[in-house]
């Protein structure tokens, strides 16, 4: 870490999650992605990662507990969960053994992955009747870049925006699978001590209480600006950062 981080560490914390709350907030989506990239700037990548995990179980515990039908999202999206959760508990064993140069190259990846499947309104179609299908893919996919990185939101979001489903399925089932997806990943950190609780505990809970603050704003802000253009700068942001990020990993 460096000085300046070291100096700035609550400052930086508050305002990363701040901001990737607002996002949140706004656009339904986005919490770790945000945060994770803002954050990577100043401090070591695992620890990013690291820093989002209890945020992230948090505000999805309170955002699948607002839905409209816990059933109807558990009996559609049961195969999904399953198989993300068995890729999660894998994948999430190898980030011990990664450098920080590799993880920031994952995380770059995912990134322009996001940007790329995000920036066209229109973009790939699943049909209903092949949802189930894709189903035990996407939950492969989804524990491969989510399990050393926390970013298993990105396959998802992927998924479910080419699926078409309504706005409201879309916020509960995305709630329901980061809900699910922080169990395996939680103890595959916890397991390999790369999340150390007795030291995670406080800047998590920080980081939460603030990233709760920026969802309400998010929400509130929501109606009163055009989310499609606040989608397309926050996007075109993604693109430079993941780029940085990728020319960082591999210089």
């Amino acid at each position: 870490m460096s000085e300046f981080a070291a100096e700035y560490y609550w400052v930086i914390i508050v305002t990363s999650f701040f901001l990737a709350g607002i996002v949140k907030g706004t656009l339904g989506l986005g919490l770790p992605t945000v945060a994770i990239t803002l954050l990577t700037f100043f401090i070591p990548p695992v620890d990013a990662v690291m820093m989002n995990v209890i945020p992230v179980l948090l505000l999805n515990s309170w955002q699948y507990y607002q839905a409209e039908d816990h059933l109807f999202v558990i009996k559609k999206y049961w195969r999904l969960a399953a198989w993300m959760m068995a890729s999660l508990a894998v994948f999430s064993f190898v980030t011990v053994h990664l450098s920080n140069e590799l993880i920031k190259l994952w995380i770059g990846v995912g990134i322009l992955s996001f940007f790329a499947t995000n920036i066209r309104s229109g973009g790939w179609h699943i049909p209903p009747e092949k949802m189930k299908k894709w189903q035990p893919i996407v939950g492969g996919i989804s524990g491969f870049v989510g399990g050393p990185t926390a970013l298993w939101a990105i396959p998802l979001t992927i998924y479910l925006i080419s699926a078409k489903i309504p706005k409201r399925e879309f916020v509960d089932t995305m709630g329901f699978l980061l809900l699910v997806g922080c169990v395996p990943v939680i103890f595959g950190y916890v397991s390999t001590e790369v999340f150390v609780f007795s030291e995670m505990w406080f800047p998590s809970l920080v980081a939460t209480l603030v990233a709760t603050a920026g969802f309400i704003l998010g929400q509130l802000i929501r109606d009163k600006i055009s989310a499609e253009l606040f989608r397309k700068l926050l996007l075109w942001m993604f693109f430079i950062m993941g780029i940085r990020m990728i020319v960082e990993a591999l210089l």
